[in-house]
C-alpha cells in the first residue's frame, strides 16, 4: 500500500501543477484585456467637459462614443473569421498595439467630433482583435463545466478595466490641469499590456481546435449559421444586451451629474463625482460577469440570461425618472443597474461557442460581434437624440425607458431560445 500511495503522488502533483499553470495563464491573458481597456471609460467620464469644449450636442457626443463600437463591429467582419485558420495569439498582440496607440493619440490630437470619432474607431478595431481571439483561447484551454466560469473570468477582467477607468479618470480630473492630461495618464498605464501580450504569445501552449478541410478552404464569412434559429436568437439576445449596456455606460454618468447639479453641486464637482460614482456602480459588474457565467453552468444559459435581463430592464425603466427625487434612490438603483447590465455578458459569449458547428466558431463570433456592436452603436445615439429633443424635463426618463424596451425584447428572445431542441447544446444540456 505505501508503494501504491507513492506511485500515485507524482500524477497528483502533475495534475496540481497543470491546474496552477492554467490559473496563471488565465490571469495573464485576462490582465492584457484589463490594461488595454483601462482608458475605455475616460471619454464617458470627461464627456460633460468635452461637450462644452468641442461645442457638441448630446447626439454628437453619442456619435463619438459609438464610433468605437462601429470600429469593433466592422473589424469583427473582416478579422474574426480568420481566427478559424490563423493564430489568435498574434491577432491579440496586434490588437493591443492598435488600441494603445489610438488612446494615446486621442489625448494628444482629438479636438472635435470628427477627429475624436476617427480615433475611437481605431480603438474599437484594436479591442475586437484582443477580445474575441482571447475568448477563443480561453475556450480552447478550458472545457466542460469549467468553460463558463473561465470565460466569465476573462470577460470580467475587461469590466475591471472599463469600470476602474471611471474611478481613475474621476480622481484625475480633480488634480490634472486638463481632461487631456488625465486621459493621457490612463492611456500610458494601459501600454503595459503590450509586453505582457508578447510574453504570453511566446509561451502559450494552448492546443488548436481541429478544423475540417472545408472550413480551411472557406475564405469568406459564413452567414449560413443564421439559419440555425438557436444561433440567431443568441445573437439577438447579445445584441440587445450590448445596446443596453453601452447606453447605460454612456448616459448614466450624465444622469447622475444632472441629479447632482439639481441637488446643489457645481458642474465640475458634479461631473467628477458622477464619474467616480458610476465607476463604483459598474464595478459591481466585475463580480457579476463571473457570477453570471458560473450560474449559467448550473441553471442554463437562456434561463440565467432572461432573469438577469428582467432585472436590468426594471432598472432602466426606473432610473431616468429618478432625477429630482432624493439622490439615494438613484444611487441604489444605479448599483443594481451596474451589476445587472454586466452579469449576462459571459453567458452569450460562451453560448455562441457551444451552439456553433465545428470550424464555424469564428464566423459565428464575427456575426455576433457585428450585430451586437452595430445595435450597441445605434442605441446610445438614439438616447442622445431623445435627450436633445425632449429636453431635461422628460428626456432622461424617456431615454432610459427606451433601454428598458430593449431588455423586454431580450427576455422574450431568450425564453423562445429555451424552447428549441438545439438549445440542449448549451451548458451540457441545461439550456
Amino acid at each position: 500500500m505505501p508503494q501504491l500511495e507513492r506511485s500515485a503522488a507524482p500524477g497528483q502533483n502533475s495534475s496540481i501543477d497543470t491546474r496552477w499553470a492554467d490559473v496563471v495563464w488565465l490571469a495573464g491573458i485576462s490582465s492584457i484585456l484589463l490594461l488595454m481597456l483601462l482608458p475605455f471609460s475616460s471619454y464617458m467620464a470627461a464627456l460633460p467637459l468635452i461637450l462644452e469644449e468641442w461645442g457638441m450636442s448630446k447626439t454628437q457626443g453619442g456619435v463619438v462614443f459609438s464610433a468605437y463600437l462601429v470600429g469593433y463591429a466592422a473589424t469583427s467582419l473582416l478579422l474574426i473569421p480568420l481566427v478559424d485558420r490563423l493564430s489568435p495569439r498574434y491577432m491579440l498582440i496586434a490588437g493591443v498595439i492598435v488600441a494603445v496607440v489610438s488612446n494615446l493619440l486621442f489625448s494628444l490630437m482629438a479636438h472635435d467630433m470628427w477627429t475624436g470619432a476617427l480615433l475611437r474607431l481605431f480603438m474599437g478595431a484594436g479591442h475586437v482583435a484582443v477580445y474575441i481571439p482571447g475568448i477563443q483561447l480561453v475556450s480552447r484551454r478550458y472545457s466542460g463545466g469549467k468553460r463558463g466560469r473561465a470565460v466569465g473570468f476573462f470577460v470580467s477582467a475587461g469590466y475591471v478595466g472599463t469600470t476602474v477607468s471611471y474611478v481613475f479618470m474621476g480622481l484625475l480630473l480633480n488634480s490634472a490641469p486638463s481632461w487631456q492630461t488625465a486621459y493621457f495618464i490612463t492611456a500610458l498605464v494601459g501600454f503595459a499590456g503590450v509586453p505582457l501580450a508578447v510574453f504570453l504569445a511566446r509561451g502559450d501552449k494552448t492546443r488548436p481546435i481541429q478544423i475540417s478541410e472545408t472550413a480551411r478552404t472557406t475564405r469568406r464569412l459564413s452567414l449560413n449559421i443564421l439559419r440555425d434559429r438557436s444561433i440567431a436568437l443568441i445573437i439577438l439576445a447579445y445584441a440587445l444586451h450590448t445596446a443596453e449596456l453601452y447606453l447605460a455606460r454612456l448616459w448614466l454618468p450624465l444622469l447622475l451629474g444632472a441629479a447632482l447639479i439639481q441637488s446643489g453641486r457645481e458642474p465640475l464637482e458634479a461631473a467628477t463625482l458622477a464619474a467616480t460614482l458610476s465607476g463604483f456602480m459598474f464595478m459591481t459588474g466585475i463580480a457579476g460577469v463571473f457570477i453570471g457565467g458560473l450560474i449559467s453552468d448550473y441553471l442554463g444559459r437562456s434561463m440565467s440570461g432572461a432573469i438577469i435581463f428582467a432585472v436590468s430592464g426594471a432598472c432602466s425603466f426606473a432610473a431616468g425618472w429618478l432625477v429630482g427625487m432624493p439622490l439615494p434612490f438613484l444611487i441604489v438603483v444605479g448599483f443594481v443597474y451596474g451589476f445587472a447590465t454586466a452579469t449576462d455578458s459571459a453567458i452569450y459569449l460562451t453560448a455562441i461557442t457551444e451552439l456553433s458547428p465545428s470550424g464555424r466558431i469564428g464566423s459565428a463570433q464575427a456575426t455576433q460581434a457585428f450585430v451586437g456592436f452595430t445595435l450597441g452603436a445605434i442605441a446610445p445615439i438614439v438616447a442622445g437624440s431623445i435627450l436633445d429633443i425632449a429636453g431635461s424635463s422628460n428626456g432622461w426618463g424617456l431615454a432610459f425607458s427606451f433601454n428598458g424596451v430593449l431588455a423586454v425584447i431580450g427576455v422574450l428572445s431568450l425564453l423562445l431560445l429555451r424552447r428549441l431542441p438545439t438549445a440542449t447544446r448549451m451548458a451540457s444540456g441545461r439550456r
